[in-house]
């Protein structure tokens, strides 16, 4: 493989650390949140590539680093600064609803009627104040 290649995919799969970060925000991942990253890789196209599922599968099976979030954050400012607003807005909400899909995967949970724990709630708020402080850069 390419090194240009590989960087392009180890891109790809930091872009699904949000969703990784909820997966993990309580302590531990569950199968059923594994299936929805898993899924959301998929529909994202990353689902087959060697290196995405690598890292993937590590990251499912223990806590990746804490600072792939904030790595996630430098690169995501000047993507999404230099996207057409209609079309960064529609990024950051299929972004969001696949992390809260990814919280609610357990639903109905210990928790409540939705299913989503408060440690997931608040990544889901971090996330979402992360986007919205980038939309208005």
């Amino acid at each position: 493989m390419s090194d240009q290649l590989e960087r392009i995919e180890k891109l790809a799969a930091l872009a699904l650390a949000p969703l990784i970060e909820v997966a993990w925000a309580d302590g531990h991942v569950t199968p059923a949140e594994r299936q929805a990253v898993l899924d959301a890789a998929a529909a994202m196209g990353l689902g087959r590539r060697d290196f995405c599922q690598t890292t993937l599968a590590r990251w499912l099976h223990e806590a990746p680093p804490t600072e792939a979030l904030e790595r996630w954050r430098r690169l995501l400012a000047p993507t999404l600064t230099g996207t057409p607003g209609r079309a960064a807005r529609a990024s950051e909400r299929a972004l969001l609803g696949a992390a809260a899909a990814v919280a609610r995967s357990d639903a109905p949970g210990p928790v409540g009627e939705s299913g989503v724990t408060p440690e997931e709630s608040k990544v889901l708020k971090d996330l979402a104040a992360a986007l919205e402080t980038l939309a208005s850069v």
